[in-house]
């Protein structure tokens, strides 16, 4: 799983929290006990290493869960950090640089943000942490099979437009291509 979360880290940010999110409540569903996770999960991985590597991954997880008191709600430190900055780079995005794309992205979804922000059950904080609760929530719906109304689903496409040219800045801006001025 380390393996997964740092490709997902690298590749696209938002994923990445999202996979952490759902790492953190699979925790919680197994009540930190990585060996439930062993047997049942871990088990489908056929490389031992990598089953092992896993294992260590899962059980370190689990541990600085317990450490940061995110044992029933909250989050794992990683991802509060990675929030924090994805949270500054929007507003740089929107004001420092002026980007075309990520504004018209962002201005298209802020109305469906603000929305969901006003139907969630606990109040996500900031417009990115709100695009990733909004997205999650659908994702989750979606693996229950839950049906999923075709006006929620074009308001997640557009969330997911804004979270995904967020995450191509990221990118950028950890590659050292974000232009600073346009």
């Amino acid at each position: 799983m380390q393996h997964i979360a740092a490709q997902k880290k690298r590749e696209n940010i938002a994923e990445y929290l999202i996979f952490m999110w759902q790492m953190e409540d699979l925790l919680r569903g197994v009540d930190f006990n990585v060996e439930k996770l062993n047997e049942s999960i871990l088990t489908s991985i056929e490389d031992e290493t990598q089953r092992e590597e896993s294992r260590r991954w899962f059980e370190k997880l689990a541990a600085e869960m317990r450490d940061d008191k995110a044992t029933v709600s909250g989050h794992h430190r990683d991802t509060y950090e990675v929030l924090a900055e994805l949270h500054l780079l929007h507003h740089t995005m929107l004001t420092v640089i002026n980007d075309e794309h990520f504004r018209n992205a962002y201005f298209a979804a802020k109305p469906l943000l603000e929305e969901f922000r006003l139907k969630a059950d606990k109040i996500p904080k900031g417009e990115v942490e709100t695009a990733l609760t909004a997205t999650y929530g659908f994702l989750t719906l979606r693996l229950a099979g839950k049906k999923i109304s075709e006006e929620t689903s074009a308001a997640v496409r557009t969330i997911a437009e804004y979270l995904a040219q967020l995450a191509a800045a990221y990118r950028d801006l950890h590659a050292g291509k974000l232009p600073m001025n346009n």
